[in-house]
């Protein structure tokens, strides 16, 4: 009965099992950066911006608990929250879910996962970064194709 008892607490202690929710590739779209820190007026503006062979993945890791995982341009995994970015769920509905990354002080960042009425599934990814603490101010838009999107796993 003990051993009973020590499985059930063990299994009840642990985090639930992660569930992917979206997968999506090769974003693309256009970034604004202006004339402010180290970017100067001739490097200011808008500029067309895409990562080749980036990933974005969204994944439930608990209850209620989202992350934002992303290959970026130097070809790294990156959890959003292990970057120390908050991961708040903003909307959910049959064929969308928006999800807020708030890295405070600096960035904040949407990812919207959709299914087109022609079944066509994106994302979109739009960025503001600014602050004492930021090297580089920018705001971007940028969209890619999903490989699938799970809505029923959120």
């Amino acid at each position: 009965m003990k051993r009973l008892a020590f499985l059930v607490l063990a299994m009840l202690s642990q985090p639930l099992l992660a569930a992917d929710i979206a997968s999506c590739s090769n974003p693309i779209g256009k970034g604004y950066f202006p004339e402010i820190g180290v970017v100067t007026a001739k490097d200011s503006g808008w500029s067309e911006e895409k990562i080749t062979g980036g990933i974005t993945k969204l994944s439930k890791r608990g209850n209620n608990e989202y992350d934002i995982l992303f290959v970026d341009t130097r070809k790294e995994i990156i959890s959003a929250r292990q970057d120390g970015g908050q991961v708040m769920l903003l909307n959910r509905g049959k064929n969308v879910v928006s999800v807020l990354v708030v890295y405070p002080g600096t960035t904040a960042e949407v990812y919207t996962f959709l299914k087109t009425n022609s079944g066509k599934l994106e994302y979109t990814h739009t960025l503001s970064r600014a602050g004492d603490g930021v090297l580089i101010t920018k705001a971007s838009v940028m969209r890619g194709d999903c490989e699938y999107i799970n809505f029923g796993a959120l």
